[in-house]
């Protein structure tokens, strides 16, 4: 039997970046999942190449795309000619599979065609509707969910309103992500609080510790632990003695 060849989605690079790439095994395609509740194998998005990297034995290039809301790099692996004649400052148009590697989303082209700032207008209205109509999708299926059993009644319901089953399911996982998501924050954050009072015990030798040694004594980046520290305030659970100190109550 011929395998179908996945349609290949327009999107914004940031979309893409920002997207949770799922593995998967066999004769099924991996994918990002996105916030916007869209699942992309093959993906079209368009930029300027920024920069432009060819290895020596020329088994091995890369350019990277910028679109304005962020950079997506696109790797190319022995078929380095793809390449050719492009240069940074180039608008291109890239077709290819998202592939994931040590935690970075990037692209494996199949097509890179050099366009116009006509073509990019024409992209930006094109993502602009699809942005509108998946925000639609979006909120038929949220709706739908309050009167829906399982997710089997869901696509249901939602088919009569012309929300077809793939894009049910998309939306879905997309919200179980995000969900997951927020309680990782909610748990980080209350996992940096807790290193912070610690740490204000720790160094506090009866006046108080010394804002900056907190910050210092820990791994956390700086400004998580100025959130933890705004929240344990507002909390009550501590207090300033004086300026640039802490105290635990």
């Amino acid at each position: 039997m011929e395998k179908k060849r996945l349609t290949a989605k327009k999107a914004g690079i940031e979309e893409i970046v920002k997207g949770k790439f799922v593995k998967k095994s066999g004769f099924e395609s991996s994918y990002i999942i996105t916030s916007l509740g869209r699942r992309m194998s093959r993906i079209r998005t368009l930029g300027l190449i920024v920069d432009k990297f060819v290895s020596e034995d020329g088994n091995y290039g890369s350019i990277t795309l910028d679109d304005g809301s962020d950079t997506l790099r696109c790797k190319v692996f022995v078929n380095i000619k793809m390449l050719e004649g492009f240069k940074s400052g180039d608008l291109v148009d890239v077709t290819g599979k998202v592939r994931e590697y040590n935690g970075e989303v990037y692209l494996a082209p199949e097509i890179i065609r050099g366009v116009t700032s006509n073509f990019e207008t024409l992209r930006v209205l094109e993502l602009k509707k699809l942005l509108q109509d998946q925000r639609k999708k979006i909120s038929i299926v949220h709706q739908l969910q309050k009167q829906a059993a399982d997710l089997a009644e869901l696509k249901v319901l939602a088919g009569a309103q012309g929300v077809q089953a793939d894009d049910v399911e998309a939306i879905h996982e997309a919200q179980e992500l995000i969900e997951q998501k927020t309680e990782e924050n909610v748990l980080k954050e209350t996992e940096v609080k807790d290193k912070v009072l610690v740490a204000i015990e720790s160094l506090d030798k009866g006046s108080g510790a010394e804002y900056s040694a907190v910050a210092k004594s820990l791994a956390f980046p700086e400004p998580a632990v100025d959130s933890a520290i705004s929240a344990l305030l507002e909390d009550g659970i501590c207090f300033e003695p004086r300026a640039g100190f802490l105290k635990k109550i």
